[in-house]
């Protein structure tokens, strides 16, 4: 049987803060964390392969990390982002499939739980751009708290 990490992150502090890394829970986090350093952890787990998840909302990092997977051995899959809202999410999607890396990206997800209105994912521009990520053949992640259950369990239930 694989053993695969469906779930972790990678991030370069001097190209992008992670502006979610407040407090001394995550000090020990403040740091570059490199596909290198991640092969170095899991030396002894047996991992053979790995899906590396976007930390901000910034298309650009979803880029990086396609090429970053299409360079090295390491990650295989992608979880990235997009902006939901946008009119023209589908053309960002065919961007990202088409350009290096494009074949490793299998989902995207959104920071739900930083958007001040609760109901933000019940939108219709953000339903109709979720649709588009199914409509390419990728999954859709929630990221959110519970005060966003509601409204996430009435879009899901909206979807084609």
């Amino acid at each position: 049987m694989m053993r695969v990490d469906a779930h972790h992150h990678l991030w370069d502090l001097s190209v992008r803060p992670q502006p979610w890394m407040i407090g001394a829970a995550l000090e020990p986090l403040a740091r570059t964390f490199t596909v290198h350093d991640y092969a170095e952890a899991t030396t002894t787990s047996a991992i053979e392969a790995s899906v590396v998840v976007q930390t901000v909302s910034d298309e650009a990092e979803t880029v990086e990390l396609l090429a970053l997977c299409d360079e090295v051995a390491g990650p295989s899959a992608v979880v990235g982002w997009v902006d939901l809202s946008s009119d023209n999410v589908g053309a960002r999607l065919d961007a990202l499939q088409a350009g290096t890396g494009g074949r490793f990206l299998r989902g995207i997800r959104h920071q739900v739980h930083d958007e001040a209105d609760p109901e933000w994912i019940a939108r219709g521009d953000v339903r109709r751009g979720i649709q588009g990520v199914g409509a390419h053949g990728i999954v859709y992640e929630r990221l959110l708290r519970p005060q966003h259950l509601a409204a996430a369990t009435a879009t899901a239930a909206r979807l084609d």
